[in-house]
């Protein structure tokens, strides 16, 4: 008997209906009729439930997930085709990649198909995903002739003659150390070159009056690099072997100093990147390498997001629920397929071993991993695994912005307390960093109002309101946090209903940058991470054909480029902005190729605002370098 086949085709057009029409179209491509049959989608988009859908029946909605079906008794012939037409969608659709990610056709024995996917076009135009990576451009004439990003604060030298490699002459063990530590990050993210050697060798010298971090580079007879700990020692190293890629590939441009000096320190002490882990899977090899490219560009805090209503990745050894359970997804799991994932069970957890090495491969090098378990909101998949943590009286549906229905741990129960404080327990048992992210983001305004146990907390309180009640819990979480020893992180949401207490957390500021000073000027100390400026999974132009999403518009490497941190910030709270981070959130990225374009050379945008001074910036330089700069091909 012939094998079944399909091909599911998408068409966006904005021109019909507001905010557009949707057209989902499935062709047989087999040889035989097939009837009683139903499609699973996953994509970004939403179909509005109870809307009006041409051609089809929505059996099933989960978020972004939609399982559909033909009316009765219809027949799809070979090489006939199945329209869907859907007018109410969640929003306007503006990337190929807002559209159908995995599928599944499920004939009427239970056989599942998976169709091949077209992208999805707009208007029915032809035309298919180009990945375009950002070309070099030569130096401009005038520019300092050195390949370094982020660039140094100071740098006056002349000359050039290029070495074979970096060696060490002599100096601290410490020093040593920080030499060996970033050769063999040299030969893991350039493989086949040798930067480090016999060759030029370097004389090292302890510097106790340096900052953390910063270090001297002096050119002459010999090279001295001097530092005052093992982060300024591998800065420097790193900053040579820059110069010296750079005179080797394009010598055209860019030299090796004979004389004068380097002076450099990071602007920030908190230099990161945020990566969400929950909506996709990564590989512990995989995050390994992405620390990697971090260091590199002199980056020292790894955010990483272990959970969101798509999936939960952290073993707890007293919940096993979370491993079994909230970790997949798939048929037959407590979540379907979401985002692109497969339609078989797929997931991943990090075990105590997964943790370690990757938290262990950060601070080799200079990399502190800083754990995000976003709560209340965002804890879809917790609420479906443990089902204890639900009011069991609650009625009515909230949903989250992304559509997840009544997803937020109840701030009302003591078991919720219980499940935290197992988990806050491993989280400090295996990261070792100071802070501990909480999320507090995108809670509905109207949570918990069907549940009689908020309610009766709230009242004697004298609580108006979910984000009272939010505050409320978090002030908790905080209190827990602090009992272990650690300070707590949060989103800028956290500040809500009277917030989180400012002493020992700090708040990232996503939204606009502007909401950064807010929170300044309400005493949080703050990370700034506007989602304009430097969040990843944004599209970098308009273009359909471009990856990405663009609900906080476009962010091209010169928009990213172009942040400029708290330019309009009053004097007296300059000193709340601690630092600065990307995000790269994960929604588009089951799809592993478009990684390496979404993320590089925007990373190094955000690494030269976190580290170089504002006056030291300049874009046209910038662009004749980043092509030096090293990709975490993931996948």
């Amino acid at each position: 008997m012939p094998t079944p086949s399909f091909r599911l085709e998408a068409d966006w057009n904005p021109e019909i209906a507001t905010p557009g029409q949707l057209k989902i179209t499935l062709v047989n491509t087999g040889q035989e009729q097939v009837e009683g049959f139903a499609l699973g989608v996953t994509s970004l988009f939403r179909i509005k439930p109870d809307s009006p859908i041409g051609g089809a029946r929505l059996l099933e909605q989960l978020s972004n997930y939609h399982l559909l079906a033909p009316e009765d008794g219809f027949v799809l012939e070979p090489g006939g085709r199945w329209e869907i037409v859907a007018k109410q969608i969640s929003h306007t659709l503006r990337h190929y990649t807002y559209g159908p990610k995995s599928a599944a056709v499920t004939l009427a024995d239970g056989t599942m198909v998976l169709p091949e996917i077209a992208p999805m076009t707009l208007k029915g135009e032809p035309g298919s995903p180009t990945i375009v990576h950002p070309a070099r451009r030569p130096l401009p004439e005038g520019e300092t002739a050195i390949s370094v990003i982020p660039f140094p604060a100071a740098v006056e030298v002349t000359g050039n003659s290029v070495p074979a490699m970096i060696g060490f002459g002599e100096g601290p063990e410490l020093a040593y150390n920080s030499y060996e530590v970033t050769a063999d990050l040299a030969r893991r993210l350039f493989p086949g070159e040798t930067l480090f050697g016999d060759g030029l060798p370097v004389r090292c010298l302890a510097g106790a009056r340096l900052d953390q971090g910063a270090y001297e580079i002096v050119f002459g007879e010999t090279v001295t690099l001097r530092a005052g700990d093992a982060d300024g020692f591998q800065h420097g190293f790193i900053t040579l072997a820059q110069m010296l890629r750079g005179a080797q590939k394009h010598p055209e441009d860019f030299t090796f100093p004979t004389s004068g000096t380097i002076s450099d320190a990071p602007r920030f002490d908190w230099r990161g990147s945020h990566l969400d882990v929950a909506r996709q899977v990564y590989t512990t090899e995989e995050i390994i390498a992405f620390l990697d490219t971090m260091a590199w560009n002199k980056l020292n805090r790894f955010h990483i997001h272990l959970n969101d209503d798509e999936g939960w990745r952290l073993d707890v050894p007293d919940y096993p629920e979370l491993a079994e359970k909230a970790a997949w997804r798939g048929p037959g799991e407590i979540l379907p397929p979401l985002l692109g994932s497969p339609f078989e069970r797929h997931g991943l957890v990090y075990r105590a071993a997964d943790v370690t090495a990757m938290v262990d491969h950060g601070l080799s090098l200079g990399i502190q991993t800083i754990p995000e378990i976003d709560i209340p909101g965002h804890c879809y998949c917790v609420l479906k695994a443990l089902p204890q943590l639900v009011d069991p009286d609650e009625t009515g549906i909230y949903r989250s912005v992304q559509y997840f229905p009544n997803n937020a741990l109840n701030p009302a129960l003591d078991e919720t307390y219980k499940f935290l404080e197992a988990v806050i327990k491993t989280l400090v048992e295996l990261f070792p960093a100071k802070w501990i992210h909480i999320g507090g983001d995108e809670v509905a305004d109207e949570a918990w109002a069907g549940s009689p146990q908020a309610r009766s907390l709230q009242g004697p309180n004298g609580w108006q309101g979910t984000f009272e009640l939010q505050s409320h819990f978090l002030k908790q979480i905080q209190s827990l946090l602090k009992k272990y020893g650690k300070d707590t992180g949060a989103w800028e949401e956290a500040a809500l209903g009277g917030g989180v207490d400012p002493d020992r957390s700090y708040l990232v500021a996503w939204k606009k940058s502007e909401s950064g000073r807010d929170l300044a000027l309400a005493g949080y100390d703050v990370v700034l991470a506007p989602a304009e400026h430097a969040y990843f999974d944004m599209a970098q132009s308009t273009e359909w054909w471009e990856p990405g999403a663009s609900w906080a518009g476009t962010v091209s490497v010169e928009t990213c480029y172009a942040f400029d941190p708290a330019h309009d910030w009053p004097a007296e709270v300059q000193d709340k902005l601690i630092g600065i981070q990307s995000c790269l959130w994960s929604e588009n990225l089951a799809n592993r190729a478009l990684f390496d374009h979404l993320t590089y050379p925007r990373l190094s945008a955000i690494a030269e605002t976190a580290w170089s001074p504002r006056a030291a910036k300049d874009f046209a330089r910038f662009m004749a370098i980043q092509t030096l700069m090293p990709k975490a091909r993931l996948g």
